[in-house]
């Protein structure tokens, strides 16, 4: 990475390092000694850049990564992370190769898809995860017939079985029954792989809703651990209390402009000015990830203060009403997630405002933005201390 600062984007994430760290840090606190993190990295770390969350995660000593992909994989290792890397989607015959390659270790869903591994890695012995279906009906082995299939996996012989996994379709609180119906399928598969003298090798079955409301029954030898470390989930029970928001996204005003009652803003007749206006242009938009669904709905925050989206939101640009503001002046800093002064948008808070989860909200504007690490060197510095570097 090169050391920078983002003038020359006029909106840009932040990647805030400092609340990284201690998010991992409370994490692994909170699953215990002797239980593991897989951190899921898929999608580029949910927008916050999957090299750089790598990297600072083995600093914090985890050393499991789980991606969708061969591809994420191969940047993973390109980026010169090392552990385990878990390829969440079954491999294609194409893709097998690489995997070798780069030692990724392949998800298997299927006594096909095992067959066909062994068949292609020949002589060497390559290690695998098995996922069990338990009511996600997604990918995985059937839970009812599981014990049966893995015990023709690991006659293969050149399969080395690392890992055995569920995932749960019920992620939030109130679907406690749901989770732990399928925390018992996933029990009664290890209790006869157990009968039958089968090694599961890592088991994991909670991800970040699961293992934060449902602690004592879904952590096995450890978690997968998503959105929760990147702070964008709603308010957590302890012993999860604390988790901060990774990504700020900041931009500027790039224009001011003067209008009267009855003018119109913005592409077609979505608004129209009740009354003389001061209107500010603010250099993000739709093709950046922040989605069309804030026209005339949305806010972004100036000097502190939350200023209302007004007409629709562009591919580029995006009008706010900043009338109520003392003094706005082009280059005035905006904060369209994040902190500013005592208030703050949150990624969950645009989620809940259009309809979807955070985690869309992160993967739009943090693979739609330049992005820059910040707070490298501190536990947590105040925003005037702020450092950057380019992701």
């Amino acid at each position: 990475m090169k050391s920078s600062t983002p003038t020359r984007h006029k909106s840009y994430a932040e990647i805030d390092v400092a609340a990284l760290r201690f998010n991992l840090r409370i994490l692994k606190n909170a699953v215990g000694t002797g239980r593991k993190i897989i951190l899921i990295v898929k999608s580029d770390a949910y927008g916050h850049g999957a090299g750089t969350v790598a990297a600072i995660a083995g600093e914090e000593g985890i050393s499991y990564f789980a991606v969708a992909s061969v591809d994420e994989g191969i940047q993973l290792r390109r980026a010169d992370v090392t552990g385990e890397i878990l390829v969440l989607h079954p491999p294609s015959d194409y893709d097998f190769p690489a995997v070798t390659e780069w030692h990724l270790s392949p998800s298997i869903s299927s006594e096909e898809s095992a067959a066909l591994y062994s068949r292609l890695a020949g002589s060497e012995t390559l290690t695998v995860h098995v996922e069990i279906n338990t009511g996600l009906s997604r990918l995985g082995l059937n839970w009812e017939t599981a014990a049966d299939s893995i015990a023709r996996i690991a006659a293969l012989g050149n399969l080395k079985i690392a890992g055995i996994y569920t995932h749960y379709r019920a992620h939030y609180s109130p679907v406690g029954d749901a989770i732990q119906e399928q925390t018992n399928r996933f029990k009664s598969v290890l209790d006869e792989l157990r009968k039958r003298g089968i090694d599961p090798g890592f088991r994991h079955a909670a991800s970040s809703y699961p293992a934060a409301y449902h602690h004592a029954s879904t952590i096995f030898d450890g978690i997968r651990v998503g959105i929760i470390a990147y702070g964008a989930m709603e308010s957590l029970p302890q012993p999860v209390t604390g988790i901060q928001p990774v990504m700020s996204v900041r931009s500027c005003i790039m224009h001011l402009r003067r209008i009267k009652a009855g003018e119109w803003v913005h592409y077609g007749d979505g608004f129209q000015a009740p009354r003389g206006m001061t209107i500010a242009v603010i250099p993000i938009g739709y093709g950046m990830g922040y989605t069309r669904h804030l026209s005339n709905t949305g806010e972004m925050l100036i000097q502190g203060k939350r200023c209302p989206i007004v007409g629709v939101v562009g591919m580029d640009m995006t009008m706010l009403d900043v009338s109520a503001l003392p003094s706005p002046k082009v280059g005035d800093p905006v904060t369209v997630i994040g902190r500013d002064g005592q208030d703050e948008i949150t990624a969950l808070e645009i989620a809940q405002r259009t309809g979807t989860i955070a985690y869309e909200i992160t993967c739009r504007l943090g693979n739609g933005l330049p992005r820059y690490v910040v707070n490298q060197t501190a536990a947590k510095m105040s925003p005037s201390e702020t450092s950057s570097t380019r992701a």
